[in-house]
């Protein structure tokens, strides 16, 4: 995650950012996250979710509208990004989000404590993806989840891969759904389901 810690501590570029994606709220991050609760237990009072990656921290907002009674953690290596999800958090009228400093690979939170952990978007960005699942088996408490969600090159038409290619590196979204199954096994996951069919792959995977 250096190269995406670097370039959103870019004050401008974060609120750019920032101002652009709250204009999907109702189209992405609601919806997933009412996908997810649809694909996890019942999270009870008191429960700790995790979002790698967190960005402006609108996931970790629906996502704290739909269990009001969690402890909502954005995680993010942008001191900058991690300001304004705060921002946005207090605007919404979330009291249950932290902020914290930290990557996919070393996230901030003892073992077995975590109910839930969510990535949306980020996984081709991390440094080690291999270490980053690792660490995601450690914090989540066994028999909880992790979700992941990330673009799906496979299902692009070659005319959709070029316009993407206008804004991305398209080198980056390298891991299909078979690829990213394969790395959960070996990092010790089960109960590993999902699906590829649309621009993103999404997937849900358990601690055992």
């Amino acid at each position: 995650m250096k190269e995406h810690s670097g370039s959103w501590e870019d004050g401008e570029r974060a609120v750019r950012y920032n101002r652009q994606t709250r204009i999907g709220v109702r189209l992405m991050y609601a919806p997933l996250a009412r996908r997810i609760e649809q694909r996890v237990a019942v999270l009870e009072e008191g429960a700790v979710i995790v979002d790698v990656g967190t960005g402006p921290g609108l996931l970790a907002i629906e996502m704290h509208k739909i269990w009001p009674r969690s402890r909502v953690i954005g995680v993010d290596p942008s001191g900058e990004m991690l300001r304004i999800a705060s921002e946005n958090a207090s605007r919404a009228g979330v009291s249950g989000f932290e902020a914290r400093l930290g990557t996919a690979e070393e996230i901030p939170l003892e073992a077995n404590s975590v109910d839930l952990v969510v990535s949306q978007s980020s996984f081709h960005e991390w440094d080690d993806q291999q270490k980053g699942l690792t660490e995601a088996l450690r914090v989540l408490k066994p028999g909880r989840s992790l979700i992941l969600k990330d673009y799906n090159l496979a299902w692009l038409s070659p005319w959709k891969r070029k316009l993407l290619g206008l804004f991305h590196h398209l080198d980056m979204f390298r891991f299909t759904l078979a690829q990213v199954s394969v790395l959960l096994r070996e990092a010790g996951f089960n109960e590993i389901e999902g699906d590829d069919k649309g621009l993103q792959w999404f997937l849900r995977a358990e601690k055992p």
